[in-house]
């Protein structure tokens, strides 16, 4: 299972939101819903998280790690001074499905070497201050942020087997992987269904819950994102390349890309190509 995990998360795209280092003596932060995920760690003092009407108090190397659109209240309750060391940051596979779906992380977590990620952190933070003007800089801001993540990642399924979901459907690591690597092929519900020897809509709503996504919908966004590639980087006429991405009918696959992206094949090339001119 780890390599086919591996192969996808290689695919994989991490862009930090926004970062920063937060000293309060009061915080009250209610109701709050955000379209991408939050990690805040406590370095000082204490803090309370309320989700789902479940309240849980936050100790000095503890994590509280929020997926997108999960409401929540963060909030102290204590006159102390708490220090936050905190970013916002989405992690996607080809732009089509969020790759932290594939991991089941707790709300809470205690870090496993607090001393190792704060200095990482800092390492972060000064890379991405002295980074805007700097391509090597830019790049090492791209590694710590990396870095960050596996020390998260790595503490939460060490105390949570935060994978462990995934491990127990490799069938549909397997098929989540074989319509990444090979969108084009002509893989149905049905298909998918009979190899498994499950039911159609049982497929359908486990893979949704392992990913984020049902299965055709991840094969018809990952077609959109390879024709968009091809539309930017090649020659081919739009029909080619609806054919080499499995569609026998050029106005089915226009129908497709139009819906998803908003204008025709065409009208995304021309406008790439006077962007690209612009440039």
């Amino acid at each position: 299972m780890s390599d086919r995990l591996g192969s996808l998360l290689r695919h994989a795209e991490l862009q930090i939101v926004e970062f920063d280092i937060h000293r309060r003596i009061e915080m009250n932060t209610f109701n709050r819903t955000l379209p991408w995920y939050v990690m805040s760690y406590l370095k000082s003092d204490s803090a309370k998280l309320r989700i789902s009407g479940d309240v849980t108090t936050i100790a000095p190397g503890t994590v509280t790690f929020i997926p997108p659109n999960v409401e929540h209240d963060h909030y102290k309750d204590t006159p102390d001074e708490a220090e936050f060391l905190w970013w916002h940051f989405t992690y996607e596979i080809a732009g089509v499905m969020d790759a932290m779906k594939m991991f089941q992380i707790p709300y809470v977590f205690r870090l496993q070497n607090n001393e190792f990620f704060e200095k990482v952190f800092m390492e972060f933070m000064e890379s991405a201050d002295a980074g805007m003007s700097s391509l090597p800089l830019s790049i090492l801001t791209q590694a710590k942020s990396l870095e960050l993540l596996y020390i998260i990642l790595n503490s939460a399924v060490g105390q949570s087997d935060a994978h462990a979901d995934v491990a127990k459907s490799e069938c549909f690591l397997d098929m989540l992987s074989r319509i990444f690597h090979s969108p084009e092929e002509p893989l149905t519900l049905r298909m998918m269904s009979d190899e498994l020897h499950l039911h159609p809509t049982y497929v359908s709503n486990r893979f949704k819950e392992l990913f984020g996504k049902p299965p055709m919908q991840v094969q018809r966004e990952m077609r959109i994102q390879k024709a968009k590639a091809l539309l930017e980087s090649s020659e081919l006429s739009v029909t080619e390349i609806s054919q080499r991405l499995g569609y026998s009918e050029l106005q089915n696959f226009t129908r497709l890309f139009k819906s998803y992206v908003g204008i025709s094949p065409t009208q995304f090339r021309e406008l790439n190509r006077k962007w690209r001119v612009m440039k």
